[in-house]
């Protein structure tokens, strides 16, 4: 199946939000109670709110969805949501209207097979399990949420489980709806060539070393190194027991107060896992940077 874009994710997300507006007009009847929701003075009933005028950046449960969505079709270690953020996607989902008053607004989940919304939290939860997420919301997977992943056809994947060897399927016996063990779904994913593996480290992944390159304040750079030592290392103490260094030695890296030294960026470039050349460089870039505005300030 064809993926959507993260914009017509957005225009169902604030279709969603004009809805939960009208319910809350029902209930309140209330335009001060509208409007403290959908954040405008401007709007003189949520019956003729647009979705075009919501501002998505003010409902903290939109950005979760499309950092879903990010790491559903497009993962980087930047964004891998915690058990709690996957499991507060299927309180959102069950949460949701229905049914809507107009034609107006798009279907939602459960009221029709094409939710973007609903495509997203199921294949988040895919993706998390054959990540090992152990507090994934599910625990075997649907045809569904293999097409999503595959970038293919529900019927293709149906198709694949009248195939033998690598690149067929094996769902769950006696399973109505079928379904697949986990193990056996990241198998046949790993052979798919729509799948796109979520990245094991910084330094095979190319969107969290896109964006390393793009840091311009040393917040980013001492913010990226303390994520990627609890995620590789656990906790600060793993990532020092490998570089073999002190706690003295780690803190300027820590809070960005570090004098560059060449030989401690690329050991601990490579501690984290990075692609080594940019960590370094962006490291040198960023005291410079620093260095240079304090002499500015004087």
């Amino acid at each position: 199946m064809s993926k959507f874009s993260k914009q017509d994710l957005q225009t169902e997300l604030a279709s969603v939000v004009i809805v939960m507006s009208r319910q809350i007009e029902l209930w309140t009847d209330s335009d001060d109670a509208v409007s403290a929701f959908l954040g405008s003075h401007d709007i003189d009933s949520a019956l003729e709110t647009k979705s075009e005028e919501i501002d998505l950046c003010r409902y903290p449960m939109a950005t979760r969805v499309l950092d879903a969505y990010d790491y559903a079709f497009a993962p980087t270690g930047d964004r891998i949501p915690d058990g709690t953020g996957l499991h507060e996607l299927a309180d959102m989902l069950s949460g949701l209207p229905r049914e809507d008053f107009s034609s107006d607004v798009h279907a939602f989940p459960n009221l029709a097979d094409d939710s973007k919304i609903a495509d997203v939290c199921e294949a988040a939860w895919a993706r998390a399990a054959i990540d090992g997420n152990d507090e994934s919301p599910s625990s075997d997977l649907s045809t569904r949420q293999l097409a999503l992943l595959a970038d293919m056809t529900e019927g293709a994947v149906r198709n694949a489980m009248n195939q033998t060897g690598e690149a067929g399927l094996t769902a769950i016996p006696k399973s109505k709806p079928v379904r697949f063990e986990i193990d056996e779904a990241r198998r046949w994913l790993s052979g798919r060539r729509g799948f796109v593996p979520t990245p094991t480290g910084p330094k095979d992944d190319p969107i969290l070393n896109e964006r390393l390159r793009a840091f311009e304040r040393m917040e980013q750079l001492t913010d990226f190194i303390d994520r990627h030592a609890h995620r590789l290392h656990g906790d600060l103490s793993g990532l020092l027991a490998t570089l073999g260094w002190s706690a003295e030695r780690i803190t300027p890296w820590c809070d960005g107060t570090f004098a560059f030294n060449q030989a401690e960026a690329h050991a601990l470039g490579t501690a984290l896992g990075t692609d080594t050349a940019t960590f370094v460089g962006k490291a040198l870039e960023l005291a410079l940077r620093r260095d240079t505005q304090k002499g500015a300030a004087k």
